[in-house]
């Protein structure tokens, strides 16, 4: 079905959904958009009213229909767009980069199982100047093309200046595009076991992406801002209160029946305002939802994590202000999710308890997003965890949705994870891609066994010596510029390459030991059209393909770190440039693409360059 055709039938419902709403505002109205978003806007609603022959207003479609996630993803990226000046080389004005924009086709916000790049972005159509204003420009450079994520959007222009920036990846048709925000950057080899991508890197609303936003567009206002679904008057600080050392260990409730700890929880924190408390029911694993908040996890002070978390929920309890009980305050949510099975409670009208298969559970835990393991050896079995779901009803705005994951520790129910806004964007509204074709060959079986030597000798062997040999020292450049956000520059051509060796062995004791491969990776193929993915025994585990030479050449350390810009070749030759791309594993969540370049110098195949591929 045609993208158009899809999008049309999606917001179709909310169009006829929206003549019975109620007009409420959560935040973020349109009327307080400018008259540049407003009239995005008007022309969206009015071209789905034409197709429909549904009427509504679009100040009544935004501020009771669209949804908190594809709101705040086109008031981040628009804002961004709107605030980033396009100058040619001597410095004169093109313009800005919302001119870049004829109309939008849709947002997409938070959708359910559905890959990191079809997440928290605009789709829309440029104007017949974009491509050439973008090629012009000093903000936005075409350094290489999306070879995974994107598909069928492979042109890549990146706004320069590190992240937070604005990706732009067209069609090519050099009309369709493709827009979001990173705010996220690659690093290597760090990214490459974090499997948090929907949460953290183009979603706004997501640890401190709002504070990232800030510091590069000013002006945007964070009106979502919560914490566990509350809304927060102010951000809450995170110093860590020394007046407390010592937390309970147990649950004031003790051991009891799961509705009885969940609506236990939420009377100390919301109610009573009692925090030390509420945190007896809190699991240590649970700061794993912290963490995932960091460019790099492995930052995360766990130690100061309670306090930190304390001083959020006292912050949301501030902000909801003094009640007696729950009635009233929440209210339980049904989730039309499969599998999950409805536990009768007498609770149930403040919050709904679900019971949860351990493969959903695993899918929804903060912490199995940042272990490595094989998602696919959870069964869909029950007893281990359940679900609470409920709304906060905050007086002058819509329902705050919130879900809370618990499972058994240290002999009680506590709560392990949470996620804001469960009842995520319906998948509809994500178009579908452009067309791709992908040609496939034969790959060498040289480069095959070169690939699985360099793979074998560094996960499954740890012979971090071995593993480094395949490296040439062509590749040293790309250090600094994947380098984890706390590791120092190199010094010299020497040093990075000593550096990039210690970073081998470092990725290789961090995952748990392993016979096969196939236990820790997973292949993933290109989307390119111009790239060919080569066909060989192992194309399960890792993926090998054939580039053209100008990519080749485009992805090679010295051209990134030179800012060479990348200039697609009509014709253009294979044979110099061979690419490898995988993903990590984890026991959920959706980890970047690792993306090395291989070629063949005197001594053999060698591995030239390598990044990290984020959506």
């Amino acid at each position: 079905m045609p993208s158009k055709v899809l999008a049309v039938s999606a917001l179709a419902l909310l169009l006829v959904a929206a003549q019975n709403q109620s007009q409420t505002r959560f935040g973020g109205a349109y009327s307080e958009l400018d008259g540049r978003r407003q009239r995005l806007v008007n022309d969206w609603v009015g071209r789905l009213s034409g197709v429909t022959g549904q009427k509504v207003a679009a100040a009544d479609f935004y501020d009771s229909v669209v949804r908190t996630s594809m709101k705040t993803t086109f008031e981040a990226v628009t804002h961004a767009l709107m605030t980033t000046a396009l100058t040619d080389s001597s410095g004169a004005r093109l313009g800005d980069g919302l001119d870049l924009i004829e109309h939008v086709d849709t947002v997409s916000g938070a959708v359910k199982d559905t890959p990191s790049d079809h997440q928290f972005r605009l789709y829309g159509r440029l104007t017949d100047r974009a491509v050439d204003m973008m090629l012009r420009s000093r903000e936005f450079k075409r350094r290489g093309d999306n070879t995974v994520y994107h598909k069928g959007y492979p042109a890549n222009f990146r706004q320069q200046g590190g992240p937070p920036s604005i990706q732009i990846s067209v069609a090519l048709d050099g009309r369709r595009a493709d827009i979001d925000v990173d705010y996220r950057g690659s690093s290597f080899p760090v990214s490459m076991f974090n499997g948090h991508l929907t949460a953290s890197n183009s979603d706004v609303r997501a640890g401190d992406n709002a504070d990232r936003h800030a510091g590069r567009w000013s002006g945007l206002s964070n009106w979502w801002r919560s914490f566990f679904g509350a809304p927060l008057k102010e951000a809450p600080s995170d110093a860590p209160s020394t007046g407390l050392l010592a937390l309970p260990a147990t649950p004031r409730a003790g051991d009891k029946a799961i509705d009885t700890m969940v609506y236990d929880f939420l009377t100390a924190w919301l109610v009573e305002g009692n925090i030390v408390q509420a945190m007896g029911y809190v699991a240590p694993r649970a700061y794993g939802c912290m963490a995932m908040e960091q460019e790099d996890p492995g930052t995360f002070d766990r130690g100061m994590a309670p306090f930190v978390l304390m001083s959020r929920m006292k912050a949301a309890y501030d902000s909801l202000g003094p009640h007696t009980s729950l009635a009233g305050l929440t209210l339980g949510v049904r989730l039309p999710t499969p599998g999950l099975r409805v536990v009768e409670q007498p609770h149930h009208p403040q919050v709904v308890i679900y019971a949860v298969p351990d493969d959903i559970a695993l899918a929804f835990d903060c912490e199995s997003r940042l272990t490595p393991g094989d998602a696919s050896r959870t069964s869909r079995t029950y007893g281990k965890y359940h679900g609470a779901v409920f709304h906060l009803n905050v007086p002058g705005g819509r329902d705050h949705t919130m879900a809370l994951l618990w499972a058994r520790d240290a002999g009680y129910w506590k709560l392990v994870s949470w996620h804001a806004e469960p009842d995520v964007d319906d998948a509809r509204s994500v178009p579908a891609a452009p067309p791709v074709k992908i040609m496939r060959l034969r790959a060498d079986p040289t480069l095959v066994t070169a690939a699985l030597g360099f793979l074998d000798s560094w996960l499954i062997r740890r012979n971090t010596d071995t593993a480094f040999q395949y490296f040439s020292p062509s590749s040293y450049g790309c250090y600094d510029l994947e380098r984890s956000p706390r590791a120092p520059a190199s010094a010299s051509a020497e040093d990075a390459g000593r550096r990039l060796r210690q970073a081998l062995e470092d990725a290789g004791r961090s995952l748990p030991a392993a016979r096969n491969l196939s236990d820790l990776l997973s292949a993933v193929e290109p989307t390119h059209p111009a790239i060919r993915v080569l066909d060989h025994p192992h194309s399960r585990t890792f993926s090998l393909s054939s580039l053209p030479d100008a990519l080749s050449a485009a992805a090679s350390c010295a051209a990134r770190v030179a800012g060479t810009p990348y200039t697609p070749v009509a014709n253009d030759a294979y044979g110099r440039g061979f690419s490898m791309t995988v993903h990590f594993r984890t026991e959920s969540g959706e980890t970047p693409v690792v993306r090395i370049l291989w070629m063949k110098e005197p001594a053999g195949w060698r591995i030239t360059a390598y990044d990290v591929e984020y959506p």
